[in-house]
């Protein structure tokens, strides 16, 4: 196949994608898991920490530039990088396009690698909004959000689910919902008062304990395909914590939205091994945290990673940050996202 060629009107392209922290629900948007939890709901927020692409209409072949491993790529055209390594990913999300000459992709991630909130899944998305760009080509979130999932899946080789790539394409505060053969996104703005209630008083910060999302949802969700009784009824109080999550968050209850994203962390981290690293469950159990926390868990399927929380005061801020700091978490701003932004020079 003969490679094209970037369109004119489109040869400079950059795209911001946003990350995501989930509340609750995680894991139930991997298929076929929602299919076996009645009242299946997943909810996520995307945060202003963000996976960036740059692309470029070049003499040349076609290159690829990771500013986060500080490693490159050549090929005569987008199809002919490699699958494997580092830049695996991306050279996978290129296939789905047609091939392409004369163009240099760069790229970086804001959050730190081994995050667990859905960088790699926001940049495999800034990927794809790019080269659509490129190529002059348009289609719906739904789409993209479905193509994201599958590269990701095929690539990975394992089971992986649609939030990440739904809160990068959408923004603001998702709840998603699933049936056989569509997904129902609610969406919340962060300019609503509900918004700005969950900004108020959400804060992230990192382990630095890097996760492995992958192993740890397999063996979560090993057991309810194999109809385990146990893990299907945590399953079930996971659903029930995301549905309270969603309707607190949509009310502006952030007290609420607290308690249930602690009564889903307390739930998650008994489905599998290692989800919740001894130095974080330290952390999460000294008295002056939780005394001003309403709930707190790890990103993603856990065992390391990011952690998100809420506050019960907006006025605790300062404090819980010092006692992260001083138990060597890393802490980020916490901000939420409209969501991603593709722009053309």
């Amino acid at each position: 196949m003969r490679g094209t060629h970037p369109q004119e009107a489109a040869s400079r392209i950059r795209v911001m994608t946003p990350n995501r922290v989930d509340l609750a629900g995680g894991t139930l948007d991997i298929y076929p898991l929602y299919l076996l939890v009645p009242g299946a709901i997943t909810v996520n927020a995307a945060i202003r920490m963000r996976s960036l692409v740059e692309a470029d209409s070049v003499r040349g072949p076609a290159r690829l530039v990771s500013k986060d491993f500080s490693i490159g790529a050549r090929a005569s055209d987008t199809h002919g990088f490699s699958t494997e390594g580092r830049l695996g990913l991306i050279a996978a999300a290129l296939r789905f396009f047609p091939p392409v000459k004369g163009v240099v992709l760069r790229f970086r991630n804001e959050a730190p690698l081994g995050s667990g909130i859905g960088a790699s899944s926001a940049l495999l998305v800034a990927v794809m909004l790019a080269m659509d760009a490129l190529l002059g080509r348009k289609r719906g979130w739904e789409e993209t959000a479905r193509a994201a999932m599958e590269i990701e899946a095929g690539h990975l080789r394992c089971l992986t689910g649609r939030q990440d790539h739904v809160a990068a394409l959408r923004g603001g505060i998702q709840g998603i919902r699933f049936a056989p053969g569509r997904m129902e996104a609610e969406r919340i703005g962060p300019g609503s008062d509900a918004g700005r209630k969950l900004a108020a008083h959400g804060f992230i910060a990192g382990s630095g304990v890097a996760h492995h999302s992958a192993d740890v949802n397999w063996r979560m969700i090993r057991g309810a395909i194999e109809g385990n009784a146990e893990i299907l009824n945590r399953f079930r109080g996971i659903a029930a914590a995301a549905r309270d999550a969603w309707d607190a968050v949509r009310d502006g209850d952030a007290a609420a939205a607290g308690r249930a994203v602690g009564r889903e962390w307390e739930i998650r981290r008994t489905l599998a091994a290692g989800v919740c690293p001894r130095t974080v469950e330290k952390a999460f159990a000294l008295r002056e945290f939780r005394k001003r926390v309403a709930g707190v868990k790890l990103c993603g399927a856990g065992g390391g990673g990011v952690a998100f929380g809420l506050l019960r005061g907006p006025e605790e801020r300062r404090k819980v940050e010092t006692l992260l700091a001083a138990e060597g978490f890393t802490v980020y701003p916490f901000q939420l996202s409209g969501g991603p932004s593709v722009a053309r020079y």
